[in-house]
């Protein structure tokens, strides 16, 4: 996926849950983490002001693609909102490749046995996991959509993949060779 359709995406979802959060202390924490951002007070943070932020963090940061991404109107500055994606994404993509280290925001694979261990999580990237670029000793992965689905009211263990599935639906009249190409694990559908 396209890293700017990917941004899109993050940031509907961020606000989302900013519009929809009915504690105002973590509204109040999301704007206090643009206020330390924005250190000359203008209402807007620089990729300098965010690098700085960083640095200070603890971080030797400086990725001005991945600012440039977040910049949605490309004004070359972050408004709060724009912040708030990345507030966001710190929040809840602490998912690195295990093989690449890239930073996972979209689609990844993660390692059943791992996750169900109540441990460290094992996750790889599509590329690393298509062209099997890792070593593991556990086989069983899923991408974060099918784990999460599979895992949908049931105890630690196996994944049930017949409730990752989405149900295929086929008209009634639709000719034999269109019922013929849908595969279902669903036996009664």
């Amino acid at each position: 996926m396209d890293t700017r359709v990917q941004m899109t995406e993050l940031h509907k979802a961020a606000i989302a849950y900013y519009n929809n959060i009915h504690d105002r202390d973590l509204q109040d924490k999301a704007w206090n983490f643009f206020r330390s951002m924005d250190t000359d007070g203008n209402g807007r943070v620089s990729f300098h002001e965010l690098v700085e932020f960083f640095r200070q963090c603890g971080h030797n940061w400086a990725d001005y693609n991945f600012f440039n991404s977040l910049d949605r109107n490309q004004d070359g500055n972050l408004d709060f909102w724009e912040v708030l994606t990345l507030y966001y994404i710190m929040k809840t993509r602490g998912v690195w490749c295990q093989s690449c280290g890239l930073c996972q925001m979209g689609l990844y694979f993660t390692c059943v046995a791992c996750f169900d261990s109540a441990s460290n999580t094992y996750d790889l990237c599509t590329d690393c996991y298509s062209k099997r670029r890792y070593r593991h000793h556990h086989i069983s992965f899923l991408d974060n959509y099918v784990l999460l689905r599979s895992k949908r009211g049931l105890p630690p263990g196996q994944p049930n993949l017949n409730q990752a599935l989405v149900p295929e639906y086929i008209a009634p009249n639709a000719p034999q060779e269109v019922s013929f190409f849908v595969f279902t694990l669903h036996p009664y559908l």
